[in-house]
């Protein structure tokens, strides 16, 4: 009797045949989802103010994959601008064709990473395909513009001092430290001190 001689995926070619076939189900939902809301965009639109023009293919790179969509293309009949709304509307104009969350991840990666290159391998290893060059990662990461925190100054500096019927030297510039009893207080260096004579 022979043999059954089948050969078997082993476990981590099963995990990348799942990871395909889910990213190409995840693609063509997202897919749907993004033609709904521009024909639904289409129907709700102004009309009088958005001249329809045609529908234009696009690419968007994401973490499922490449993504093609059929966009509206439109007309501002007020401004004479050509805009696509379904970008307008997912705050996604002139972004390129880097999905969000594919942009993130790389810029992620590249700024804790030892390099750009690697931060593209290694997008490259977990999802299984191509994502994004170094060079693109570079670019990216160069457009990202951070805003500094408004520095407050400080006129003049903080000393607290707890004292209790203490008597604290302070000595200026050139003069001879004088002995003086400070209340119980906290103050700001350069403030008046409160004086009293100590007893003889």
């Amino acid at each position: 009797m022979e043999k059954n001689i089948t050969k078997y995926p082993n476990l981590k070619e099963i995990e990348q045949m799942v990871w395909r076939q889910l990213q190409d189900t995840f693609s063509s939902v997202m897919k749907n989802i993004l033609e709904d809301m521009d024909q639904q965009i289409a129907e709700e639109r102004d009309k009088k103010g958005y001249r329809l023009i045609d529908k234009r293919k696009y690419h968007i790179t994401s973490i499922f994959g490449e993504i093609e969509l059929n966009r509206n293309y439109y007309r501002d009949r007020e401004t004479g601008e050509y805009v696509f709304l379904l970008d307008r509307y997912l705050e996604f104009e002139d972004a390129g064709s880097f999905s969000p969350l594919i942009e993130e991840v790389a810029i992620e990666l590249a700024v804790q990473g030892p390099s750009y290159r690697k931060a593209a391998s290694t997008l490259e290893t977990l999802l299984g395909y191509r994502v994004i060059s170094h060079e693109a990662i570079r670019q990216h990461l160069l457009q990202v513009s951070s805003i500094p925190k408004k520095r407050e100054h400080v006129h003049q500096p903080v000393l607290f001092v707890e004292v209790d019927g203490l008597f604290v030297k302070r000595q200026g510039k050139r003069k001879k430290g004088k002995r003086r009893e400070k209340s119980r207080s906290s103050s700001r260096l350069g403030s008046q001190w409160e004086t009293s004579k100590p007893e003889e």
